[in-house]
């Protein structure tokens, strides 16, 4: 029975329609009930119009909702239509939730929580109320059905309302009412959990937005705390939040940056290093300034966190925006410590080992829920988690074929696949990779093509925008360069720890000065909302100047390529990468035309890469190949050279070609010092196109 509480409160919500949304309830009558079930109120529009109803639609939703409907369903429409059956779902709260912060104190309140959803479970039609027909005297008893569940138990009447008897009772489908609901397990936004095991929560949906979300979505869900009781009450879906769940009142999609909360002191901050005189530099110092390591490879990481731009063709083709890295080191040359940093100042990552990571943990996987043997869970890998943001994988090397296969072909699409039975679902998976790998021998011989030390698919290292090699090797004034910044950082963290020890004898100028040498210049913290607003307010386009640069660097690299027996230096596919690596450039300066400047810096920077990957040690050409076949051009016609060698000398020698005439020919023909021809040498025998009739004496086959 309605009060005169309620009724005031009904008539409230009648006259905040009436200002506030007019025009959206409008819409809603004409879509309604096919295209359209929900109405979306503002909470900042409420909060305006009553902060008393906004405060209680916060702390009392369930009730307030319930009015809020009911005015929907009694507002003077222009038209005979009724929205008996609309919802009304609260967006935009002010402050938000975290996972980990969910306190029973928060019980029947409504929350924001932002976060990553992981997995999914299939959408059920529920029955919310059902009609039990009683077979003795036909009386249907009408029962209404908790929720909380996906097991499909059903409370049945314990006796009949007409006869008064305990049945039999038989289930009346068509007299019965059902919603769809759907279950979904939401991790900590990947922003601020950097753990293994984030903390997560089961959130459930009904009706009109059961497809509202899918695995991989960065979201903020509005909804109510609700306690799930134990035992077989509990959501099925596993989190480590097992107590309390969600009843989703609102789900709102997000970029990952779009979650960072930026002061208006921040975004003046971020300016003034975009305009300053080199961001460039500031930001390739703020990348693991703790560890010595490359500055060329360095702004390349720079570049792939701030991306491209992904353009949509006229005919529905998309050229993507997201930049592919890889990276390949001999050990101990700290790449895992910059991968590592790089997924820490990123505004969406997952960091994914691939000694323990199968073609499953990077894509999805299908399994049944712990809850029912119906009802199965589609939980998402590591490159569906990071849409919209970068995947960091460290040993790559470790991954096994299918698990290669996989990452190129997500690479490649920028999806997953997922199947289970006869269906099919398509998740998007537009995620940055940034790769790192060691050689398959341990460390880099200088005379094998890197190409197959590396030990990766072909098809996977083409999908790379930029390769490039780490090697450690001895150099005297390199390695007191590298001593002396390592010994610094350490002594920042032997002093900084002694200073905070009460006892400690701490000398303050030093402890400043060796903390100064390797503090970032701009803090993690300020670099990933610098990311962020780059990515979502900078959208450069090319000038005639850099287009120019680009293609006379195109052009250029491949003229040598004119001799039908030279290498390729660089393929056509490095041309959109180009323009790719050009709009991050453009985008630090929050520019939105790409110069001449920025061309110029990434040809420069193509050009490191080809000399860290793809040139040949003895001549110092470039050789596409290296990276598009994974085997060298050079390396194949030096070993065709230095069989001709083998079978020249063979004629002219009984026993065979002596390896020491070889290795004198080799040279004096073909430049090649001693080493890299007993190291062909040794390929050749290997292949079986070559063989020692007798110690020190080579015939080819």
């Amino acid at each position: 029975m309605a009060t005169a509480e309620n009724t005031e409160i009904i008539e409230r919500f009648q006259e905040f329609y009436q200002n506030y949304y007019r025009n959206e309830i409008g819409e809603l009558v004409q879509n309604y009930p096919d295209d359209q079930r929900s109405l979306y109120l503002d909470w900042q529009d409420l909060y305006r119009f009553d902060p008393d109803l906004a405060d209680d639609f916060r702390t009392k939703p369930e009730h307030l909702r319930e009015y809020a409907e009911e005015a929907l369903r009694l507002y003077d429409l222009p038209v005979d239509i009724s929205l008996g059956q609309a919802h009304v779902r609260v967006t935009n709260l002010p402050d938000i939730t975290r996972i980990g912060e969910v306190r029973v104190e928060h019980h029947g309140n409504l929350v924001s929580i932002p976060g990553t959803v992981r997995s999914s479970s299939p959408i059920i039609s529920y029955p919310i109320e059902t009609a039990f027909e009683c077979q003795r005297c036909g009386t249907l008893n009408r029962i209404p059905q908790p929720t909380i569940t996906l097991d499909r138990s059903l409370t049945e009447p314990t006796d009949c309302q007409g006869c008064e008897r305990t049945g039999p009772f038989r289930l009346n489908h068509e007299q019965s009412q059902y919603i769809d609901i759907r279950q979904f397990r939401i991790e900590s936004n990947l922003i601020d959990d950097t753990t293994e095991t984030p903390e997560s929560i089961v959130a459930r949906v009904e009706d009109d937005i059961v497809e509202a979300t899918q695995p991989g979505d960065t979201v903020r869900v509005t909804g109510v705390v609700t306690l799930a009781g134990f035992g077989d009450d509990s959501p099925e879906l596993d989190a480590t939040v097992d107590d309390k769940y969600i009843e989703v009142s609102s789900i709102e999609d997000f970029e990952a940056g779009d979650l960072l909360d930026i002061s208006s002191s921040e975004k003046q901050e971020i300016r003034d290093i975009a305009n300053s005189a080199d961001p460039y530099q500031q930001l390739i110092d703020s990348i693991a300034p703790h560890v010595p390591y490359n500055d060329q490879i360095k702004l390349a990481i720079v570049l792939q966190l701030f991306g491209g731009v992904k353009k949509q063709l006229p005919d529905g083709s998309i050229i993507p925006g997201i930049i592919h890295l890889g990276i390949a080191s001999d050990p101990g040359t700290f790449t895992s410590e910059v991968i590592d940093y790089a997924a820490r100042v990123a505004p969406k990552s997952v960091r994914v080992n691939g000694n323990d990571t199968t073609q499953v943990g990077l894509t999805t996987a299908a399994y049944k829920s712990t809850g029912g043997a119906k009802n199965w869970e589609l939980d998402a890998g590591a490159l569906v988690l990071a849409d919209d943001g970068i995947a960091c994988l460290s040993r790559v090397d470790q991954l096994g074929q299918d698990a290669q296969a996989a990452l190129e072909s997500v690479m490649r699409d920028q999806e997953v696949k997922a199947s289970k039975g006869t269906a099919t679902q398509t998740l998007p998976a537009e995620t940055a990779v940034l790769a790192a790998l060691q050689p398959k021998y341990g460390r880099f011989d200088m005379y094998e093509p890197i190409g197959e030390q590396i030990g990766l698919n072909p098809e996977l290292v083409t999908q790379c925008d930029l390769l490039f090699t780490m090697t450690d090797r001895p150099d005297s004034d390199g390695d007191a360069d590298l001593a002396d910044h390592v010994l610094t950082a350490n002594r920042a963290g032997e002093l900084q720890a002694r200073d905070n020890h009460p006892v400690a004898d701490v000398d303050t100028d030093e402890l400043s000065a060796a903390s100064d040498a390797v503090a970032p210049p701009i803090e993690p913290d300020l670099l990933r909302k610098y990311i962020a607003t780059a990515r979502r307010n900078c959208v450069p386009t090319l000038s005639d100047a850099a287009k120019d640069t680009i293609e006379d660097f195109y052009v250029e690299m491949r003229e040598s390529a004119y001799d039908e027996d030279a290498p390729i230096p660089v393929t056509a596919r490095k041309l959109e990468a180009l323009v790719r690596l050009a709009e991050a450039s453009a985008r630090i300066r929050f520019s939105d035309t790409v110069t001449r400047a920025d061309a110029e810096r990434v040809t420069d920077l193509v050009r490191f890469s080809l000399r860290t990957i793809g040139v040949d040690p003895e001549t110092g050409e470039f050789d596409g190949d290296v990276v598009e076949t994974g085997s060298s051009a050079i390396d194949r016609r030096t070993e065709d050279d230095v069989r001709d060698i083998i079978s020249e000398l063979a004629e002219k020698h009984d026993g065979g070609a002596p390896i020491d005439k070889v290795v004198a020919v080799a040279e004096e023909r073909l430049n090649l010092h001693k080493g890299k021809t007993e190291h062909v040498v040794d390929k050749l025998k290997q292949k079986g196109e070559a063989y020692e009739p007798r110690t020190d004496y080579l015939r080819s086959t």
